[in-house]
C-alpha cells in the first residue's frame, strides 16, 4: 500500500489506525447532525429565539467542562480513552432520544442535547493525540491528520444536509436514533488498541492554558486584533445555524431540507478554500490577505439578503466558506511567524478556547437580528460587522508582518520531504524558524544504528550514505530527509547515515517535530508522550 498518494497512505496502515480513522468519520457526521437536529427542533418549539438560546445552552457548558474531560483523558491508555468517549456520546445520544421519544419538556431535551455537545467536544484531542502512537510511518501520521481533516469539511456539509431531510420526513428523534448507532459503532471500532499509557506530566491545558496565553499576550494589540479576526468564521457559523433554518422556512419556503443545504454549503466552501489557502499562506506579506479573506466572507453573507432561491444562496455561503478558510490558514500562519515559540502553544488554547463562544455569540444574535430586521436583512449586520472587523484588524496586523520571522529557505526545504508536504504552510514555518543547520565533512557520521535519537534531518547539500546492518541502502540527497522512525516510535536509530561528501543538514528537533505532524495544537506536551513512551506494535 505505498504506492498510495500519501493523503491516502493512512488507508494502507495498521488496522487500529484505519479503525481509528472510521471511529473519527462516524464522529464528525455525529458532531454535526445532532447539533443541527436540536437547534431545528428549538426552531420549531419556539422560534429563532429559542434556537439561539439553544446553542448557548450547549455550547458555553462544553466551552468550560470539555477541556478537563479531554485532560483527564490525557492521563490514561489513549485506546481506552476513545472507546470512552465515543461510548459517552453514545449513551447521551441515546439519553436525548428518550428525551424525545416521550415528548419530554423543552428544557429537558436541551439538558440532554447538552450532555451530547460536551461529551462531542472530547473526541477531537483525544483521537489526535492517538494518531501518532498508531501510525508507523510519518506518511501514516500526517495522512492520518490530513483524513481527519477531509472528514471534517466533507460531513461538515453532508451531516446538515441529511439532518434537515430526515427532521422533515420524520421529526429530530430519527436523528438520534442515526447518532447513537454511529457512536455505538465508534466505540466498538475502538476497542482493543493496545496503545500504551499516555504521560502523566502535569500541563497547562483547556482553560488554564488560555488564561495563560492572555496574559503573555497583554498589550500585545497586533496579535490580539488577529484572534479576534480568527473568530469571525466561527460568530457567523453559529449564526448561520439560527439564519439558515430562518431563511429555509419564511424566505425560500424550502423547510428543514432547505435549512440543512444552506447551513452545509459553508461546509463544502470551507474544504475549497482551504485548498488556495495554501499557496497564498506561502506569501511573506499575509495582513491584506487575512483581511481580504474576512471580507470576501462578509460581502457573500450580505449578498444573501438579495437572494430568494436556494441555489443562489448555497453559492453565496460557499464562497463565504471559501472567505473564512483563507483567513483561518493565513491568519494561522501569521501567528506562527510572529509570536514568540515559547508561549505559542498558550496563544493558540486562547484561539481555541473562543471559537466555542464565539459560535455563541452568534448564535444569540441571530434571532435578535431577526427580530429587528427579517430572515433576510439579519444577513447584513453580520456581513457589515465581519467586513469592519477585517478593516480595523489590518491596520492592527499590519505590525505582525513587519516583525514575522520567515524562513523561506528552511520552509522550502522542509516542504520536500514528502510527509511534510502535506502540513499546513503555519507547521512548516514554525519548524522552519526553530530549525538549524550543520555543516559535515566527508565521511563524518550523522547518525548510529542502535543509538537514541533526538533529531529530523533534511539534507541541504551533498550525498549521504546509509546502512542497515551492514548492508549499504540508496544514497540520500538534497530533499531527502531521515532520523523520524526513532523520533516516532522512540526506538534506537535503525541506521547509519554517513556523509559521502562535504554537506548540509537541517536540523529539527525531535519536539518541533512532534508537534508539527501530530496536527494538534498542544503538540509540544504529546510530542514529549510519543518520546517517552515504549513501542509495543503488532505487525512490526
Amino acid at each position: 500500500m505505498s504506492s498510495l498518494p500519501v493523503t491516502l497512505r493512512a488507508l494502507g496502515g495498521t488496522g487500529g489506525l484505519r479503525r481509528v480513522l472510521a471511529a473519527y468519520w462516524f464522529f464528525d457526521f455525529i458532531e454535526f447532525s445532532a447539533w443541527l437536529a436540536i437547534i431545528l427542533y428549538c426552531y420549531e418549539k419556539g422560534g429563532a429565539r429559542l434556537a439561539g438560546l439553544s446553542a448557548v445552552v450547549q455550547l458555553v457548558p462544553a466551552a468550560i467542562v470539555a477541556p478537563a474531560l479531554a485532560g483527564a483523558g490525557d492521563r490514561m491508555p489513549r485506546g481506552r480513552a476513545l472507546v470512552l468517549v465515543h461510548t459517552g456520546v453514545a449513551i447521551t445520544s441515546l439519553l436525548t432520544l428518550a428525551a424525545l421519544a416521550f415528548d419530554s419538556p423543552v428544557w429537558v431535551v436541551l439538558l440532554a442535547s447538552t450532555t451530547v455537545t460536551t461529551t462531542l467536544a472530547t473526541v477531537r484531542p483525544v483521537h489526535f493525540a492517538s494518531l501518532p502512537q498508531l501510525a508507523r510511518t510519518p506518511e501514516e501520521l500526517v495522512s492520518g491528520n490530513a483524513l481527519s481533516s477531509m472528514a471534517d469539511g466533507f460531513l461538515r456539509f453532508l451531516g446538515p444536509v441529511v439532518t434537515g431531510f430526515v427532521v422533515a420526513f420524520s421529526g429530530p428523534w430519527l436523528v438520534f436514533v442515526i447518532t447513537t448507532a454511529c457512536a455505538s459503532i465508534a466505540a466498538l471500532l475502538c476497542i482493543g488498541l493496545g496503545l500504551g499509557a499516555a504521560s502523566e506530566e502535569a500541563e497547562a491545558e483547556g482553560w488554564t492554558a488560555a488564561l495563560e496565553g492572555l496574559v503573555a499576550l497583554r498589550g500585545d494589540w497586533g496579535s490580539i486584533a488577529l484572534l479576534l479576526v480568527l473568530t469571525v468564521d466561527f460568530l457567523i457559523a453559529g449564526a448561520l445555524d439560527v439564519l439558515g433554518v430562518s431563511f429555509s422556512t419564511k424566505v425560500l419556503d424550502g423547510g428543514t431540507e432547505g435549512a440543512g443545504l444552506i447551513i452545509g454549503a459553508v461546509g463544502i466552501g470551507g474544504l475549497i478554500g482551504a485548498l488556495f489557502a495554501a499557496s497564498f499562506a506561502r506569501r511573506l506579506i499575509l495582513a491584506p490577505i487575512i483581511a481580504g479573506g474576512a471580507i470576501l466572507e462578509a460581502v457573500a453573507v450580505v449578498s444573501v439578503a438579495t437572494m430568494s432561491t436556494l441555489v443562489p444562496v448555497m453559492v453565496a455561503l460557499a464562497v463565504a466558506g471559501v472567505g473564512g478558510a483563507l483567513t483561518m490558514v493565513t491568519g494561522r500562519t501569521l501567528l506562527q511567524r510572529a509570536t514568540d515559540d515559547r508561549i505559542l502553544a498558550r496563544v493558540f488554547a486562547v484561539q481555541e478556547s473562543t471559537t466555542l463562544l464565539a459560535t455563541a455569540v452568534g448564535a444569540v444574535l441571530a434571532p435578535v437580528m431577526i427580530t429587528q430586521f427579517s430572515p433576510s436583512a439579519a444577513f447584513v449586520p453580520f456581513g457589515i460587522g465581519a467586513a469592519v472587523l477585517g478593516l480595523v484588524g489590518l491596520l492592527l496586523i499590519r505590525s505582525l508582518d513587519a516583525r514575522a520571522v520567515v524562513h523561506p529557505v528552511e520552509a522550502a526545504l522542509l516542504a520536500r520531504v514528502p510527509f511534510l508536504a502535506l502540513l499546513p504552510q503555519y507547521e512548516l514555518e514554525r519548524l522552519a524558524s526553530n530549525a538549524t543547520w550543520l555543516d559535515v565533512e566527508r565521511g563524518d557520521v550523522v547518525v548510529r544504528q542502535g543509538e537514541p535519537g533526538t533529531e529530523f534531518f533534511v539534507v541541504g547539500d551533498g550525498v549521504f550514505d546509509v546502512d542497515i546492518d551492514g548492508s549499504a541502502r540508496p544514497q540520500l540527497t538534497a530533499g531527502d530527509g531521515f532520523g523520524e522512525i526513532a523520533l516516532l516510535h522512540s526506538v534506537p536509530r535503525t541506521a547509519t547515515v554517513s556523509a559521502a561528501s562535504a554537506g548540509r543538514l537541517l536540523v529539527v528537533r525531535s519536539a518541533d517535530f512532534l508537534a508539527a505532524v501530530t496536527g494538534s495544537e498542544d503538540g509540544h506536551a504529546l510530542a514529549r508522550e510519543i518520546a517517552a513512551s515504549r513501542v509495543e506494535r503488532d505487525h512490526r
